[in-house]
């Protein structure tokens, strides 16, 4: 019986997946008339001892920096008909796929076969890039390896099938991935140099050499030879996957060192040549129209989204074309993703042009029924109709043409028919919203619903509590001066048959009064008993009376905690006692820290108060700053930058001459900066 498929596997003495990956082949050994043989150049008796449980053809080599050389001391071993390359870092999910190829007989129509390699780029597996890989070709005399570094087989023979396969490849995610890089290029480059020295009209080494430049982030020499590469390419009368990748790369390497004017030619140069393939096209789409939106070239970058979705279109109807143009990290599947990113562009570049043809054309395009795909842009599409209120009508006419069922589209249809008056169509809409509405997007319909004047009810029953505490800390911070007035008025007649909802929505108005600061003290006695009433009113309802006759005995929240302090040392107030209700107020800011501006007013409120003893208020004033101070410095060792930004505030009100606060202040800013750089 012959042998149908030769495994060749390079081991060194990764341990930690080398029995992934040979577990990952015994099907394969199992079921297909096949063999393994194993290329060594480790010294660990332990990784020999596992690889002789699966083989007994162990071919001990002596490494030298010559991948191809190592390949090639398997491949001279081989028996099958066919071959199959892998590395002791990789494993297949599952070779089910590779398996019914051979099994089937439909291998005998073949000369190669491709699989997916899933390079991952980080160590818990949640970034990755899939990739086509040519490891499995028929076996002639004439099949060998070549390259040193980033070897390849050759010939490597038409046709060629694209499987599904994958395997699962760790070597580029690391902890400290700067580092790693550095490491492999030192390692890489000067071999790969060397090899140019040997043969200057190699495209391939030309492209390898570009891409370990690119690694270590030194663009000017990465566009050189990507330059060079290009240039030797098209003298070849193939076109072979690397000027595939050379071909989308240039531009891009371009405006990695800040030329953009410069990218945007070279990429219009390579668009107009007669050999760029269709799926380096949509790759060069993406770059132009990426550089458009950066130097405000939007006619143009309208120009490219229309290249993008007629190349785009013809290989979802050519897919045997989509298959085979592939290179390194560079297939049409991954290039499809980008699909809905260069639509939501391309509506940004019709709004600057005011060209709502194309706007409409482009709302078209995007595959509104793809839920999944389309959910991530929803905050784009908000920032494009906010980003041009003066077009807002215009906008929501387009999303009004529409024939789609997704709910997003639909939420637009109800402002566009508000918009228009329609008050029928509005009703109507909006009550099938209520029954299918996109995550986070329940308060556009509670806010039509509030100025049109609809029932609440069927939408806060499909909420949760949580939910409705979110929308209510979201619009108390949205809302200023008299329009959370008249949202007050029109929201609570509502409510009426929520109060636990309309409670919340008052605490959240008052809180936020609370931490701006009242300079009237009538005024902030007032809000504070309103806001404590209403806090007090809810746990009543929601706790035991012995749990609320000592709340230190009990894991209440520190919001009840708070306001039931507060209304004892407001009742100590009305009465006169102010020394009493002082040791409360001290106390108390533990609980709220962000309400820690308004007991220091009313501090404050009280020091003027007391005729007597002065000084001693004002000690117990000293004491609740340096309080405070030790809840700030405790959310700064946390890492807790915004809540410490607001009690910063409030304590620079509290304590405005002491310069720990004004520090601590400072370090908060640095902090928040340097996360969101990152």
């Amino acid at each position: 019986m012959k042998i149908q498929l030769s495994i060749s596997m390079l081991v060194s003495d990764r341990m930690e997946t080398l029995g992934k990956c040979l577990a990952s082949l015994k099907p394969l050994l199992q079921e297909l008339d096949s063999e393994l043989i194993v290329v060594f150049t480790g010294k660990n008796e332990e990784t020999l001892e596992l690889v002789r449980q699966y083989t007994s053809v162990i071919v001990p080599f002596t490494w030298c920096d010559d991948f191809s050389k190592a390949r090639n001391a398997g491949l001279r071993k081989a028996k099958g008909e066919w071959f199959l390359y892998i590395d002791d870092d990789e494993w297949f999910e599952d070779a089910g796929e590779i398996i019914r190829f051979f099994k089937s007989g439909e291998y005998k129509q073949y000369g190669s076969a491709l699989y997916v390699q899933r390079n991952y780029l980080d160590l818990e597996g949640n970034r990755f890039s899939d990739g086509d890989v040519g490891r499995m070709c028929r076996l002639t005399k004439e099949t060998e390896f070549v390259f040193p570094i980033h070897e390849n087989l050759a010939p490597f023979p038409e046709p060629c099938k694209r499987l599904g396969a994958y395997v699962h490849h760790f070597g580029y995610a690391r902890k400290e991935e700067l580092n790693q890089k550095d490491t492999r290029t030192s390692r890489n480059l000067p071999l790969l140099l060397e090899m140019y020295e040997k043969d200057p009209n190699s495209p391939q080494c030309c492209m390898q050499i570009a891409q370990e430049y690119r690694s270590v982030f030194e663009f000017d020499q990465a566009v050189e030879y990507c330059r060079k590469g290009l240039a030797l390419a098209r003298r070849e009368e193939r076109i072979y996957n690397y000027e595939l990748w050379l071909q989308a790369n240039l531009p891009l390497l371009i405006s990695y060192t800040g030329d953009l004017r410069l990218a945007l030619k070279e990429g219009e140069s390579i668009l107009k040549h007669p050999r760029t393939l269709e799926v380096g096209e949509l790759y060069l789409s993406v770059t132009l129209i990426s550089v458009c939106r950066r130097i405000g070239e939007h006619r143009k970058g309208l120009k490219y989204v229309r290249l993008y979705h007629e190349k785009l279109s013809y290989l979802l109807k050519h897919q045997e074309k989509a298959r085979v143009q592939s290179a390194a990290g560079m297939t049409f599947e991954q290039v499809k993703k980008e699909e809905v990113p260069v639509y939501v562009d391309g509506l940004f570049f019709a709004a600057e042009t005011r060209d709502f043809q194309m706007a409409r054309q482009i709302l078209s395009w995007i595959p509104w029924e793809d839920e999944e795909q389309v959910r991530s842009l929803y905050p784009r599409l908000e920032e494009w109709k906010k980003s041009y209120e003066g077009q807002r009508d215009a906008i929501l006419r387009e999303y009004g043409g529409l024939e789609t069922d997704n709910a997003y589209v639909r939420i637009q249809k109800v402002l566009f028919a508000e918009s228009q008056k329609d008050l029928a169509k509005l009703e109507e809409l909006w009550g099938v919203c209520v029954c299918d509405c996109p995550m986070g997007f329940q308060w556009e319909l509670i806010e039509i619903a509030v100025r049109n004047h609809f029932s609440l009810e069927p939408l806060i029953r499909r909420m949760s509590p949580e939910a409705w505490n979110e929308y209510a800390r979201m619009v108390a911070e949205r809302k200023e001066g008299a329009e959370v007035e008249e949202f007050y008025q029109n929201i609570m007649p509502l409510l009426a048959g929520r109060p636990f909802y309309a409670r919340k929505l008052e605490q959240c108005f008052l809180e936020k009064l609370l931490r701006q600061g009242l300079p009237d003290s009538s005024e902030l006695k007032e809000v504070l008993e309103q806001y404590c009433t209403s806090v007090c009113t809810d746990a009543e309802a929601l706790y035991r009376d012995e749990a609320l006759a000592d709340p230190e005995a009990y894991a209440l929240p520190s919001r009840y905690r708070f306001a039931a302090a507060i209304k004892e040392a407001l009742e100590f107030i009305r009465e006169g006692k102010f020394i009493e209700s002082v040791p409360i107020l001290k106390d108390v800011v533990h609980f709220c820290p962000e309400m820690s501006r308004a007991v220091g007013q009313l501090l404050g409120y009280l020091e003027e108060e007391m005729a007597k003893p002065q000084q001693a208020v004002s000690e117990e004033f000293a004491i609740l700053g340096g309080q405070v101070k030790q809840v700030l410095r405790g959310l700064i060792d946390g890492g807790q930058w915004e809540e410490a930004y607001v009690v910063a505030g409030q304590l620079m009100s509290l304590l405005p001459e002491d310069l720990e606060v004004l520090r601590m202040k400072q370090e908060i800013l640095k902090a928040r900066s340097s996360d969101q750089n990152n």
